[in-house]
């Protein structure tokens, strides 16, 4: 058998198992040899040739089955590649020569030089022909260029980036992968959909001056080639052909939107409670809404939420000030606190089920419930204090703080947000399907918010509850990018990255105004400012003159550093607050999430995906998602720590480490580096960088039903002489086994013991 089928096979050793056999593909020997052999000819016992063999659910033995999602890399070397030649630069060679030279080089040049070592050949062009020496240099690294496709298409290492990631693409060139490029018409268009058989926009073979165009070499050579992986780092991201193969490694699932646009999230997290699982799965988030759909929801929660706002916030300030709150410039009548307090009493009512045998609940009009929300709004938004010139009025305010104590308790035991809302009945409007920050707004003006829902279209919009008391550092809001990778849909499959990134606003929080600068924390809002700052800065302006927060490059090790102090000088506790409670949290929320979107998500066998997801920290440290993004930006960095954090981010995607391919099934010692999102799967101790493996999800192997399987158990019965009952032992006929058969695939038999014999 001829050495390239052996590498064919994996031989497992056990000597009793060996059998003797002939290849008849290997043995292609002339007539006499067939002569001399026929006497001894080994009759083949079992063939080493692989064999199709039918579907059987049971069979474990398959490797490839078990442990391979992404195709193994070719190690055979013997394969010819396909890499394409170009005729005007894989020009002819001279005699004697093994060197390809330019047949523009004069044969005379060769043969008034009376040697033939091939080493010389290149010293005597450079001597005789200055045009020889270009072509020469040119033909060189023509070969060399051709060398590394070649290799890199029969090792499946063609890539191709839709986008900007330089670090991505010097990652994969590292470990010897070659970069496809496309011609400008064919770059918005669905992948494999057409060939894309030139490409003017990356120019000619060759420079003015003469030397290669690597580009358009490598495009020319690959332009029948399709890639082996594409990342997709654009926005609008359009669906594959179903042209390309199964085995091209995507960077994205189908119509992600579904999942991850933040109307589809927050639809989805509404039945996420199915998902939960104690220290596995859980999320906070706050509640949602889409005005275009559930407008009557969403009024009743802004109602109810201001009533409560109402109660807060006179608690707050009669226990600031020790004394009735000073009369502003508008006063509210102190009926509002009652009006308030029943509201909350019959939300109290309604969630824990005291309104079966009775309505609770007070209808109003709908002027009553503006010239409530009037009255709130100037209270807590404008400053506005309570009638209470009398002596017998600040009696009645105490009764009422003594009343509403309780009912805030109340409401903190059914409310799992309580917490979240505040006093203020602030909302944040978000586009659905837009990112970086972009239409962003935020209001506590119910008017306000209905004219912008109606101002766009349908679904447009999502309504969220913002968080009035997030953590702040050094009186600036943040919030965390954490990215995570899914490398298979079914089972799931989730990978999170170990260091999230802080993004910071520029400016204090506040609730005085509600500008983007103060309240948005995306990377993409916060650059417009740090740039004007800088500006200021050079200007010499000197309230620009101290850093901010954004300047100090707080990472998470800062951060836990930050919460361990405050902790301690709160209650004393010693700990790790970052890696104990808010990392694992976040872990938490992701999971739930994504099996919450499973049955959405596309199954490609060969499909992965980054995404970033945003929370928000408040002041116990409880962890709040925002929002999910996929596609997360990744260039071009804003900072040193974002140049740090996407380099080691991608990095980590194509991480890899020397294996012998023999590990995976391949007798040939070939050394390869395979990228993690390919490795991993094969090989479960293979470096992945920053990624940690969070969940994997455990699917239960259930077997095909291949029809009844009846078994009965018993002993035999004996007559008190000891002799056997025959009537009683005798065997079932086989009309009586069929019927039996029926009744207990209707259902009507069950197995029962009786008098020994159990059915």
């Amino acid at each position: 058998m001829s050495r390239n089928k052996l590498e064919r096979f994996t031989f497992t050793p056990r000597l009793r198992d060996i059998r003797v056999t002939k290849d008849s593909a290997a043995t292609d020997s002339t007539n006499e040899d067939k002569a001399g052999t026929s006497c001894c000819k080994l009759t083949p016992l079992i063939s080493l040739e692989k064999k199709e063999s039918p579907v059987n659910p049971y069979n474990r033995v398959d490797w490839t089955k078990m442990n391979s999602k992404w195709p193994l890399p070719d190690t055979n070397d013997n394969e010819i590649s396909g890499v394409n030649s170009l005729p005007q630069l894989d020009c002819g060679t001279f005699s004697g020569s093994f060197v390809d030279t330019s047949s523009c080089c004069p044969r005379e040049i060769f043969d008034k030089h009376d040697t033939d070592a091939v080493n010389n050949h290149r010293s005597i062009v450079l001597k005789d022909d200055e045009c020889c020496k270009t072509h020469w240099a040119r033909s060189e690294r023509y070969q060399k260029i051709k060398a590394k496709v070649a290799r890199a298409i029969k090792r499946h290492k063609i890539f191709l980036i839709r986008g900007e990631l330089p670090k991505l693409k010097e990652a994969l060139e590292k470990r010897g992968w070659v970069q496809k490029h496309e011609a400008t018409k064919t770059r918005a268009l669905p992948y494999g959909s057409i060939a894309s058989l030139e490409s003017r926009s990356l120019g000619d073979l060759t420079h003015p001056d003469g030397s290669l165009n690597e580009k358009a070499v490598i495009f020319a050579m690959l332009r029948h080639k399709p890639p082996d992986f594409i990342w997709d780092c654009r926005n609008d991201f359009v669906d594959w052909h179903r042209g390309l193969s199964n085995n091209t490694i995507l960077n994205r699932y189908q119509k992600p939107s579904v999942y991850t646009s933040k109307l589809g999230m927050a639809r989805l997290l509404e039945e996420a409670h199915w998902m939960y699982e104690e220290d596995v799965s859980s999320v906070l988030f706050p509640r949602s809404y889409n005005l275009s759909r559930e407008p009557k929801a969403f009024l009743d929660d802004f109602r109810l939420t201001a009533a409560a706002g109402l109660l807060k916030w006179f608690v707050e300030r009669m226990q600031d000030d020790q004394s009735p709150p000073e009369t502003g410039h508008r006063p509210i009548p102190m009926s509002r606190l009652e009006f308030a307090m029943k509201r909350c009493e019959e939300l109290i009512a309604h969630e824990n089920h005291q309104n079966i045998d009775k309505d609770f609940v007070t209808e109003f009009e709908e002027e009553e419930w503006n010239s409530f929300l009037d009255d709130y709004a100037a209270a807590v938004h404008e400053g506005a204090g309570i009638e209470a010139t009398s002596e017998r009025s600040r009696e009645q305010l105490q009764k009422y703080l003594e009343l509403t104590n309780p009912i805030l308790a109340k409401l903190k035991e059914i409310d799992p947000q309580y917490e979240l809302n505040g006093m203020r009945n602030i909302w944040i409007l978000k586009p659905s399907e837009l990112c970086c920050g972009t239409g962003i707004s935020i209001s506590h003006n119910l008017k306000d918010i209905f004219r912008k829902i109606k101002s766009k279209p349908k679904d447009y919009f999502i309504v969220q509850k913002y968080i009035e008391r997030p953590l702040l550092i050094q009186d600036t809001k943040f919030d965390i990018r954490q990215w995570y990778l899914v490398t298979n849909t079914f089972p799931m499959t989730i990978w999170v990255f170990k260091e999230g990134l802080l993004r910071f606003s520029s400016k204090p929080y506040t609730f005085s105004t509600y500008h983007e600068a103060i309240h948005i924390c995306n990377t993409a809002i916060q650059e417009k400012y740090d740039a004007e700052r800088r500006r200021r800065r050079k200007r010499g302006d000197s309230e620009e003159v101290v850093k901010s927060i954004r300047d100090q490059e707080w990472d998470c090790e800062k951060l836990n550093e930050y919460l361990k102090d405050l902790i301690a000088r709160q209650t004393g506790h010693c700990g790790e607050p970052y890696y104990d409670n808010i990392y694992p949290k976040m872990s938490e929320a992701i999971v739930l999430t994504m099996l919450a979107s499973q049955e959405h998500m596309d199954r490609r066998r060969c499909s992965f995906e980054l995404y970033g997801a945003d929370f928000v920290v408040m002041e116990d440290l409880s962890v709040w998602l925002i929002e999910i993004n996929t596609n997360p930006r990744m260039y071009p960095p804003s900072s040193r720590i974002t140049k740090r954090l996407y380099s080691n981010v991608l990095e980590s995607l194509v991480k890899g480490k020397k294996e012998r391919a023999a590990r995976y099934g391949v007798i040939n010692a070939h050394f390869q580096f395979v990228p993690v999102i390919m490795d991993v799967p094969m090989d479960p101790s293979a470096d992945t960088g920053g990624f940690s493996l969070v969940y994997k999800q455990n699917i239960a192997d259930f077997r095909p039903y291949l029809g009844p399987c009846l078994f009965v158990f018993g002993k035999m019965i004996y007559r008190e002489g000891g002799e056997p009952c025959e009537k009683t032992n005798r065997r079932m006929s086989n009309m009586e086994l069929l019927k039996f058969e029926s009744l207990a695939n209707e259902g009507e038999v069950r197995i029962v013991s009786f008098a020994g014999k159990h059915f």
